[in-house]
């Protein structure tokens, strides 16, 4: 019974979105319009928002990160700030099937790095 009972209120926590996952990506996402948070976590090669603020609340942070997403609601640029300055900004090109195929990192002072992804 007390494993049944932590069971339900476990899956009850999972789906009000209470889960150990590390990305609270915004609920509603229109494309090509920024979201913003105060965190964001690595979800293998593509960077993910922490919990979605509005821009009023993370531009008084001294780094805050943006994220624009595109009609499949995948990340297709995110940036982080600092001091209201993009400090570093990622582009993800996705295949047909929804792969990542190419990322493009660009950070201060550097040349824009990129890494494909088109091996099997």
């Amino acid at each position: 019974m007390v494993l049944r009972t932590f069971t339900l209120f476990s899956l009850f926590l999972l789906s009000a979105g209470f889960s150990s996952g590390v990305t609270s990506e915004p609920e509603h996402i229109k494309p090509n319009q920024p979201y913003y948070a105060d965190e964001f976590t690595r979800d293998g090669e593509i960077a993910r928002l922490g919990e979605e603020r509005n821009y009023e609340e993370v531009f008084k942070n001294y780094e805050y990160y943006e994220a624009i997403y595109d009609e499949l609601k995948r990340p297709v640029i995110f940036r982080a700030y600092r001091r209201g300055e993009v400090s570093w900004s990622e582009r993800y090109f996705y295949d047909p099937q929804g792969k990542l195929i190419k990322k493009e990192i660009v950070r201060e002072g550097k040349p824009t790095e990129t890494r494909r992804f088109d091996g099997p």
